[in-house]
């Protein structure tokens, strides 16, 4: 027994090691990564520190012969970095994109919900649209159906954008649709990046629009795969997920939060609400949810879409098949009506 350890402290003191040395690493990277990206400064002035910092850093413990002043002076800098980070505060006073700069005011006249600053813009590209913030009148007692949307947005499948549409009949028996997203709060010439978003350079906010405007500029402007899933939630819930929806959106005007690329982007605030009607919440470090072009595997999962027997059917089956409408006023009707009709192509995306 004694002789056994012998051989296991060694081994323990190996695993330790590296153990700590994998730690520095990576918080070094990351470190790394914030200065690089630091919110409002410039790359090259993060190459700069850099260099200055890890260069001096390596010629004093080489000039001392103490390898000790580089090791914790990594230490060291990695806290400053981080203390950095953490007093950047998020603001909702910033000058925003055209497309961002109002958010939604919500108030109720009885079970109607009044909606301002409704985004129901017209495009011709992405950056050339007419602008038009309207209002909707939408009764609680109206809403019918909940849709989750994933648009795709690069070739590997695990990088989507996620937002849900209400739908709903109106005052005058109409039915219409209201979408919202989670995204970042774009300053006007500001675009959205990977890394950036890691580092607190991006506040979030949810736009609410018409499904002309938020479904419409995917499917038919930047013209990326998009599904739109029927989620089997009842009336009651659809009601609740509805009002969860936009006092989240009305508090982030007022208490500002950053975007973060993993922890708090599209996907896991829609999957924040959603949980709220789950039988068994899924964590928002699944990894559906941080790569959240997979999150439609949690719906088929939860078997929550109707009339699908598997995942690659579902997927094919509420692909919106640009080719059978136009966008104009009537989006909503014609993208439920013909919108999902395809012919067995091998063009479509599975």
């Amino acid at each position: 027994m004694f002789e056994d350890s012998e051989l296991i402290w060694p081994a323990l003191e190996m695993l330790l090691k590296v153990l700590g040395w994998s730690c520095w690493v990576l918080v070094l990277l990351w470190a790394t990564g914030g200065v690089l990206n630091f919110p409002g400064s410039q790359l090259t002035m993060g190459v700069v520190l850099l260099v200055v910092v890890l260069g001096g850093l390596f010629g004093a413990a080489a000039y001392s012969g103490n390898r000790a002043i580089f090791i914790y002076g990594i230490w060291c800098f990695d806290l400053v970095v981080l203390l950095a980070l953490w007093m950047v505060q998020p603001r909702s006073d910033r000058v925003w994109a055209a497309d961002m700069e109002h958010g939604i005011a919500v108030r109720y006249e009885g079970d109607v919900a009044i909606l301002r600053n409704v985004r129901d813009f017209r495009y011709d590209t992405e950056s050339d649209f007419e602008a038009d913030w309207v209002e909707r009148r939408i009764p609680l007692g109206g809403l019918q159906k909940v849709w989750l949307g994933v648009e795709q947005i690069a070739a590997w499948e695990g990088v989507a954008h996620v937002f849900v549409t209400f739908e709903y009949v109106d005052e005058q028996q109409q039915s219409q649709a209201l979408a919202v997203s989670a995204e970042i709060h774009r300053q006007q010439g500001e675009e959205f990046a990977v890394f950036p978003g890691l580092y607190r350079n991006f506040e979030l906010t949810y736009v609410v629009g018409t499904e002309r405007d938020l479904i419409g500029l995917r499917t038919h402007v930047r013209v990326d795969p998009v599904r739109l899933y029927p989620l089997e939630i009842d009336r009651v819930g659809v009601t609740s997920l509805f009002k969860d929806v936009l006092q989240r959106a009305e508090k982030l005007q007022i208490e500002p939060e950053f975007y973060h690329t993993i922890t708090n982007n599209c996907a896991s605030n829609m999957l924040y609400h959603l949980n709220k009607l789950a039988p068994s919440p899924v964590s928002k470090w699944d990894k559906r949810v941080i790569f959240s072009g997979l999150v439609d595997r949690i719906a088929y999962s939860l078997d929550v879409v109707p009339n699908v027997s598997s995942l690659e059917e579902m997927r094919a089956k509420y692909l919106v098949n640009i080719a059978n409408f136009e966008l104009d006023e009537q989006y909503s009707k014609k993208l439920r009506d013909v919108g999902f009709q395809h012919q067995n192509s091998p063009e479509v995306v599975q």
